[in-house]
């Protein structure tokens, strides 16, 4: 009986494809070892010790008001990848800037991030993942072996469900997610913040209205609904390990409707009037 094209070159695939992570687990191990912690990272532990602070997403349920009323009420916030686009809408900018993916170092971000650096914004960014940053950003260590073997397409690598872990020290390393708000939760952890509440985080989108209105579509976005089930496990998965490890921390979901129920939901009005 004669073998089909895709019997014959299946096995050569997946070798070829396990090969290539094996390498990619192994590049990323000797580059974890190699690079040291800045030191400008580890001079924020404790700085914000029992405090609170707001995540802003960029889902499509965030708002302008939002934004202003955060802004208002003189909130520690952080945010990421292009909230910039928002700043000519509203008073409201960032108090930490975040960056973990190395796609979104495009020629207007990294000229918003000048810009932000100039203002006084604190700017960190993954140094595994983000090159070519300026010197006053200050970079962090991310363990990511378990993303790459979680999203590996060979069958050894494979793993299903709950990976996604949270660092007790940020200053040693941050476990990388699938988004960079899990990166922003570790650091807020470290910086001694207690309560962390998540605003724009849909975790789920429609056609046409993937981001807050004001943010023009990535090429890089991902399609409808794609991968958001695999950002609430790692939500998951994230608080299964807080619980585990016994952490005074808090995070609750202010964000208005969305698919992210694995924290407490919140009114944002309701918070901001304590």
């Amino acid at each position: 009986m004669k073998r089909t094209l895709q019997e014959i070159f299946n096995p050569l695939l997946d070798f070829l494809v396990g090969y290539c992570t094996g390498l990619s687990l192994l590049y990323t191990n000797i580059s974890f070892a190699l690079t040291r912690q800045d030191k400008r990272f580890t001079a924020l532990k404790d700085t914000h010790k029992g405090q609170r602070c707001f995540i802003v997403g960029l889902g499509p349920s965030l708002t302008v008001d939002d934004l202003n009323a955060l802004a208002d009420h003189h909130e520690y916030t952080f945010s990421m990848n292009r909230c910039y686009q928002l700043f000519e809408k509203t008073k409201w900018r960032p108090d930490c800037y975040v960056l973990t993916d190395g796609k979104a170092c495009t020629e207007p971000t990294m000229k918003a991030i000048d810009e932000m650096l100039a203002d006084g914004t604190m700017v960190l960014y993954s140094k595994m993942q983000v090159r070519n940053m300026p010197d006053q950003a200050i970079w962090f260590k991310s363990r990511y072996n378990h993303f790459i073997k979680a999203n590996s397409k060979w069958k050894h690598y494979q793993k299903q469900g709950h990976y996604c872990k949270m660092s007790p020290d940020a200053g040693t390393f941050i476990y990388d997610g699938h988004t960079c708000v899990h990166s922003i939760i570790q650091i807020a952890y470290y910086m001694g913040f207690t309560e962390v509440y998540l605003i724009g985080t849909d975790c789920s989108y429609s056609p046409g209205h993937r981001h807050a209105a004001g943010i023009a579509t990535s090429k890089f976005a991902l399609k409808p609904n794609d991968d958001m089930e695999k950002f609430i496990i790692d939500y998951e998965s994230m608080q299964e390990d807080i619980d585990a490890k016994g952490l005074d921390f808090h995070i609750y979901n202010v964000t208005r409707d969305g698919a992210l129920e694995v924290f407490p939901r919140k009114r944002l009005e309701d918070v901001l009037k304590n």
